[in-house]
This record gives structure tokens, C-alpha cells and sequence, in this order.
């Protein structure tokens, strides 16, 4: 059996770029929505003219889909991303700008795009399409640069962070949840019409301890100043619960969004 310090090593030295999570393989399990964003976002890109892709990651998504019909443009504001992105869009013809992530759409309501500097860099009524998987996003700004009667699309998800914050001694912050139906009013007040939006409930659940330190590592904020060593007694509590139970589980919280802009 391996040792649980090995794993927490192996894990913590591993490397992760863009938006790649492969290394973790069948050492996770992350269920599927009712959905498939992926097949929807490919009908929607096969439609599309001109289109964006808000925070695209390291772009592997994007570049999945390729070829791509029309002209598709990305944004990215994860520092560590966009040279990933930059080289994985470039191979496909997509262009990349790097671009200041909206705040979280449940911190906007004393915030606009110009104070925050996150508005999307593009004129008004620049696209029929604009896709946004599990990424932050002004209303306002997404209606501002879609063409009347334009598609928004958006996947968005919320780990149980708080399970793993008691778990990891971090202070919880009482704020709203973004959830479907605040998105949605969210967007109705943005001058859209919903036409679609669906939500699902699951545990992704962890292997070994390994795998949640890559996972940790990858989305640094779930768990706030996450660090293997200061946090290995609670990693190898966790570890514990692994190896007694089979596996360690994060509830999963995903949305569906699928709107229009008014005409």
C-alpha cells in the first residue's frame, strides 16, 4: 500500500498547465450533468458567425471542438493560462486576448466593469455567441457585445467548499450562493430571455489522497492558502477516510444556462 506522504508528494510535485486535468485520470470520478455542455456548445459554435469564448482556460476545450465554423475569438484572465491558451488556440486559428475576469457574479452588486477593469474588450454587437464554462461574467457586458437576438451559454458549478473548508480549519464567509436562479435573475434583469436552465447535484469523489492534493493545487481557491505542508495532519485525516471508506467525496453543485438577448 502506498504511502499517503508519497502520494501528497507525487501529487504536490506534478505538474498542471491550463486547464488540463488528465494526470488525475481514474483516480477521480467527476459524474456527468443530465447534459453535455460539450455537444451543446459544438451545435451552437456549428451555427455561429462570429463568436467568443469568455475564460477559456488553457483553451483545451476550445480547441477540442476544432474545426471551427466562423470567425471565434477567446479571453482568458488567469495569468498562468494564457500562454498555455495563446499556443493551443493558435494551432487551431483562434485568437486569445487576455482579459481581467469579472468579479463573482454574487460580489457585483457595489461593482461595474469599469471600476473592476474587467469589461470584455470588444464593441457592442460583435457576436451571435458568446460560451462561458464555469467562469465569472457581467450580465450587462455579455449583452453589450452580443447582436440582438444573440445566445448566451453558460456551464457554472460550485464545489462543496464549505465541507472542505471545516475540513481544512478555513474560516467560511457567509455570502449568497450562486445558483441557478439567481443567475437567471441576473440575466433577465440584463435584458435577457431565458430559454433554457437546468441544474444537477453530485459528489465527485477521490481516490487517493493524491488525487484531491492535484485537485487542491489546480483550483487553489476551494481551499484559501492551501499548502501540503502546513495542511498534512488534515491531509493524512483524509487519507484515513480514504482508505477506511474507499473514497473521500465534494458535493458538486452544476447550472445550465442557455438565453438570449432581447430583440
Amino acid at each position: 500500500m502506498t504511502d499517503p506522504d508519497d502520494l501528497i508528494d507525487e501529487a504536490s510535485e506534478a505538474t498542471f498547465e491550463g486547464w488540463d486535468f488528465s494526470w488525475l485520470g481514474d483516480r477521480t470520478n467527476d459524474p456527468k450533468t443530465p447534459w453535455r455542455y460539450t455537444e451543446l456548445a459544438a451545435s451552437a459554435l456549428a451555427r455561429s458567425e462570429h463568436a467568443l469564448d469568455i475564460d477559456t482556460g488553457g483553451g483545451e476545450a476550445l480547441t477540442a471542438l476544432a474545426p471551427l465554423n466562423g470567425f471565434v475569438v477567446a479571453t482568458e484572465g488567469f495569468p498562468p493560462n494564457i500562454p498555455v491558451a495563446g499556443k493551443n488556440l493558435r494551432a487551431v486559428g483562434v485568437p486569445l486576448i487576455g482579459a481581467e475576469s469579472a468579479p463573482d457574479n454574487v460580489d457585483q452588486e457595489d461593482a461595474t466593469p469599469a471600476e473592476t477593469g474587467s469589461h470584455l474588450p470588444f464593441r457592442d454587437d460583435t457576436f451571435d455567441l458568446v460560451l462561458n464554462r464555469h467562469s465569472s461574467y457581467w450580465p450587462t457586458e455579455i449583452d453589450r457585445v452580443l447582436q440582438p437576438a444573440g445566445t448566451y451559454m453558460t456551464q457554472q458549478r460550485a464545489d462543496g467548499d464549505h465541507e472542505l473548508l471545516r475540513g481544512f480549519d478555513r474560516p467560511i464567509t457567509r455570502r449568497p450562493d450562486f445558483d441557478l436562479d439567481l443567475a437567471v435573475a441576473q440575466l433577465e434583469e440584463a435584458n435577457f430571455h431565458v430559454v433554457r436552465g437546468e441544474e444537477s447535484y453530485a459528489t465527485v469523489r477521490f481516490f487517493d489522497i493524491g488525487a484531491l492534493v492535484y485537485y487542491l493545487r489546480a483550483i487553489p481557491w476551494i481551499v484559501p492558502d492551501f499548502d501540503v505542508d502546513a495542511d498534512r495532519d488534515t491531509l493524512h485525516r483524509i487519507d484515513d477516510a480514504i482508505r477506511a471508506g474507499g473514497s473521500f467525496g465534494v458535493a458538486s453543485y452544476r447550472f445550465l444556462i442557455e438565453a438570449r438577448t432581447m430583440p
